[in-house]
């Protein structure tokens, strides 16, 4: 048997293809292209003859034209050379719509999306005919229906009937789109989780309208949690009922601890180690432990928070932390420990309120300051992260301020009140992107040395005034030593221009200063750079030269992260 198959075996095994190459007469844009993916995707082997290329390709680049309406064409394939062939066309007439018979019940033909499509779509009595609209058309009205609930969509007819010695096109279209369905109950697969806080997670009520775009955004928002490694959000097709349908969600939990090493290097710090473990699920009301520790060379932290689900466990939740905080950096050497809790919920416009309550125990040297405070600080923080463009935006903006309180009158060593704000600002137009930032903080107290060094004001560094070191801009004393300042005020602008797939180039202004009675000069820094963009943001090298003293040296500054 093997004898009798080897011949046949070895021409399967042998046989080579060939590359075909083909030039164009007649054609251009449109009908050019459609024949191009038409043409490259046959195969020809080694062996064919230039009668079948010359057929084949023929029969191809008219199944290309009348996929465009072209069905009066006329087409010559010819070697030209050795593996290259001449397409030559004359296209003719495009088939014009003689009759469109579009007949639209249910409830959609009340609905601008889908009417929006017909005309789009430029099928109409006299115009143009092309099976990529008819297509399209028809494609579209599935894509909307999947989306926007009209589940029991159905065309009565769909035909089209050509006559090529009129050169028309007659389509007859009739389509049901049915009523459009209501989100029923929200039923989860795993009986023994706590249904109501992750129901919670949907934007979307009982009897809304369904939309596909609120099943995604509920799936992601579980995926937020932190607590599965396996989520799965789909109607429950099968059984629909009364013009509602029912979501089925199922769960699976992640092992009961996890381990996370990170880390990074920037020139402000150098090289840095995160360790994270987490507890996500500590019992069946959804609470979960996490103790992470920092560590580079001018800063070490370590920090154990215990989370409580209230509405929901993303952003609306009860957080109760501990943390360790040591920092040597310039004149600064401080020693903190912190005792807080945290609510923090959700407003509809996407800002996330918290209000907080802090103790706060340091030991500090600040120059030529030795002292030690401890402070009760309430507080309360808002923040807003708008984006678009997924993981690398180009659009967005973020804005964060706090605002903490300190007085003797609830145990706090110093009166003090601190404010701190941060904006960051993206706009983007093709290969242009304009980003802006500002910081600006404040500190209400009878003297800055009242004040621990960890809450004083500095500026300078990769995240704010680029051209000067890390944190070496504030008021200094009689010795030149830093001692922080009660204000802050830093603004940058920087313009990106992006060359090639995944590298930007850079130019930037960065100024401000830290301050007690803004006495000192305004530090500017100006610069460039390169953005290389990887999936966890871009990774920048910039290279900046303060202007303050002509003296300065230039900088080169080193980052890694998102732009907001």
């Amino acid at each position: 048997m093997f004898f009798r198959l080897w011949p046949i075996l070895l021409v399967l095994f042998t046989t080579s293809v060939t590359a075909i190459d083909f030039d164009y007469q007649g054609l251009s844009g449109e009908t050019k292209d459609n024949v191009k993916v038409y043409l490259e995707a046959q195969t020809f082997p080694d062996n064919s003859s230039v009668r079948r290329i010359s057929s084949a390709s023929a029969e191809q680049t008219k199944r290309a034209l009348r996929a465009l309406g072209y069905y009066q064409s006329k087409i010559d394939v010819s070697e030209k050379e050795k593996d290259v062939y001449l397409v030559e066309v004359e296209l003719g007439e495009r088939l014009v719509i003689s009759k469109f018979d579009f007949t639209f019940e249910g409830e959609a033909n009340k609905d601008s999306r889908f009417t929006s499509a017909v005309t789009k779509s430029g099928l109409a009595d006299g115009q143009v005919f092309s099976h990529a609209a008819y297509d399209g058309l028809k494609s579209e009205f599935n894509r909307l229906a999947a989306r926007y609930g009209y589940f029991d969509a159905e065309y009565h007819q769909s035909e089209v009937k050509i006559s090529i010695k009129e050169n028309t096109a007659s389509i007859h279209l009739s389509y049901d789109s049915g009523h459009r369905y209501r989100f029923g109950d929200i039923i989860f697969t795993n009986p023994d989780l706590p249904k109501t806080i992750f129901a919670n997670l949907a934007e979307f009520n009982k009897q809304d309208r369904y939309d596909s775009k609120k099943v995604g955004e509920f799936n992601q928002r579980l995926g937020e949690t932190d607590y599965f490694q396996v989520i799965s959000v789909r109607p429950d097709l099968e059984n629909r009922h009364d013009d509602k349908i029912d979501l089925l969600v199922g769960l699976a939990l992640k092992p009961r601890d996890t381990f996370e090493v990170g880390g990074g290097i920037t020139t402000d710090i150098g090289p840095r180690v995160r360790l994270k473990w987490t507890r996500p699920w500590v019992n069946d009301k959804g609470h979960s432990i996490a103790f992470e520790i920092e560590a580079a060379e001018p800063k070490q932290s370590a920090l154990f928070v215990y989370r409580i689900p209230m509405n929901n466990p993303v952003d609306d939740y009860l957080d109760i932390q501990t943390g360790y905080i040591r920092e040597k950096t310039n004149d600064t050497e401080s020693e903190k420990t912190v005792v807080s809790t945290t609510r923090q919920w959700r407003w509809d416009n996407d800002w996330k309120p918290s209000i907080f309550l802090k103790w706060q125990h340091e030991e500090y040297r600040q120059a030529d300051q030795f002292d030690v405070t401890d402070l009760v600080l309430p507080g309360f923080n808002f923040a807003r992260l708008r984006t678009r463009g997924g993981l690398d935006p180009y659009w967005g903006d973020n804005l964060q301020a706090s605002v903490e309180v300190g007085h003797p009158y609830w145990g706090s060593d110093v009166e003090m009140l601190r404010l701190a704000t941060i904006g960051k600002w993206l706009r983007s137009y093709q290969n242009h992107r304009l980003l802006l930032r500002a910081d600006v903080g404040g500190i209400l107290a009878e003297d800055i040395t009242d004040v621990p060094a960890s809450m004083r004001f500095f500026a300078g560094g990769d995240q704010s005034i680029r051209g000067y070191d890390y944190k070496t801009i504030s008021p200094k004393n009689d010795e030149g030593q830093l001692i922080g300042g009660k204000y802050l005020t830093v603004g940058s602008i920087e313009y990106n221009y992006q060359f090639a797939e995944k590298w930007r180039w850079a130019t930037f202004v960065d100024a401000g200063t830290a301050t007690n009675d803004f006495s000192e000069p305004v530090s500017v820094g100006v610069g460039m750079g390169i953005r290389w963009l990887t999936l966890i943001g871009p990774l920048r090298i910039d290279v900046a030269k303060g202007l303050q003293n002509e003296s300065d040296p230039w900088r080169v500054h080193f980052s890694l992260g998102p732009d907001l």
